[in-house]
């Protein structure tokens, strides 16, 4: 089984809108001197969600590939727990704390990876917290939908 971020079957994402404002906060630490142009550009994340239907293609009109066979295929919305927690006490900066938090966790890393080597902890804590400083900032609360594509793969007995 494998389990990767996902796309709506339209092609959107749930987390389109921090995505956004990550990358127009990236531009700005360009401006300000805290990354390089070139930093910024070996930025990306080491997966790209996919639809259903793109994780099926390879197995058109159900046909196996490269060995493989599918046994299922799905993509599921993991909750919000955040938002569930802003719906009951209304605490816009808990829930923006908690967005921050999350996109420090799973997306920084991958891009600190495209620090300059000779950068210290220092330099790249002050990216790290600059980044989740800056996402801390979003004003305007909406549930995001984490989705989630799952597809089980078998792999045939050789002919």
């Amino acid at each position: 089984m494998i389990a990767l971020p996902s796309l709506a079957a339209d092609g959107s994402a749930g987390v389109a809108a921090i995505m956004d404002h990550a990358n127009v906060m990236l531009s700005e630490l360009v401006t300000a001197g805290l990354i390089t142009v070139e930093e910024r550009g070996r930025m990306t994340l080491g997966s790209r969600p996919r639809r259903q239907r793109d994780l099926l293609a390879p197995f058109a009109d159900h046909r196996p590939f490269k060995g493989l066979a599918v046994e299922h295929c799905t993509t599921s919305v993991v909750a919000d727990k955040a938002w569930d927690q802003y719906q009951v006490d209304k605490d816009a900066e808990a829930l923006a704390r908690k967005r921050a938090l999350f996109f420090r966790a799973i997306i920084v890393p991958s891009l600190t990876q495209a620090l300059r080597p000779s950068r210290g902890t220092k330099e790249r804590q002050q990216f790290s917290a600059a980044m989740e400083a800056s996402l801390r900032l979003l004003d305007y609360p909406a549930r995001i939908d984490h989705l989630v594509g799952m597809i089980v793969l078998a792999k045939l007995a050789a002919e």
